[in-house]
């Protein structure tokens, strides 16, 4: 009788690599979701403009995100000396903005 191999549990690629960002995806990927946003830091990537990549707390969870939204940078610019904010990220036709 052969012996059953032991399953291997297989890890998505975003579950390892978080890319030059250090980040574990798009902000706006949390549409609709309340957040508290308890830092972010502004940077430029050479071809790809400014990036903001914000430290989120969402249901207990710490996690890093990033944008390279305009209308979401201006406000988080705005808003940066005020952390920690709660916060929902809305989409309105072509933008997203928070509320």
């Amino acid at each position: 009788m052969a012996k059953k191999k032991p399953t291997k549990v297989v890890k998505s690629f975003s579950d390892v690599y978080k890319g030059g960002l250090d980040s574990e995806g798009y902000l706006t990927d949390l549409v609709d979701k309340t957040m508290v946003i308890e830092g972010v830091e502004f940077t430029e990537l050479g071809n790809y403009g400014d990036v903001a990549i914000v430290t989120i707390r969402v249901n207990s969870k710490v996690e890093k995100r990033h944008t390279f939204s305009q209308v979401l940078i201006k406000q988080l610019r705005a808003i940066q000396n005020d952390l920690p904010i709660k916060a929902t990220i809305r989409k309105r036709k072509r933008y997203y903005t928070f509320e």
